[in-house]
């Protein structure tokens, strides 16, 4: 598959800001270090979106590097669309039924 530019739907934002609080409660710089290795995993998923595997109805999950938190996605024929930045350490109902809410 060839790149495709990769949008964010605008509840993504508020769990970004949850996952940054999160890192930088107890870590030094740990906002700032996820928020690094968030854009390196947007990287990937922009160059190719269908190297990560599906999970729930179409869509597919890529888990941030050396982090708790994945990010859920949606493959579209122009674009690739991330509908939520989720805490992996849920129950896998409990992010399914994030993922419904949010379609």
């Amino acid at each position: 598959m060839k790149d495709q530019p990769v949008q964010l739907l605008p509840s993504v934002e508020g769990d970004l800001r949850y996952a940054r609080a999160y890192y930088d409660s107890w870590l030094t710089d740990g906002g700032p270090q996820f928020h690094e290795r968030f854009r390196e995993t947007m990287a990937w998923i922009e160059w190719n979106p269908e190297m990560f595997p599906r999970k729930h109805r179409g869509f597919r999950r890529a888990v941030i590097r050396r982090t708790y938190f994945g990010i859920c996605f949606a493959i579209e024929p122009d674009i690739t669309t991330v509908v939520a930045v989720v805490d992996l350490r849920q129950s896998p109902k409990t992010i399914k039924q994030l993922l419904v809410d949010r379609i």
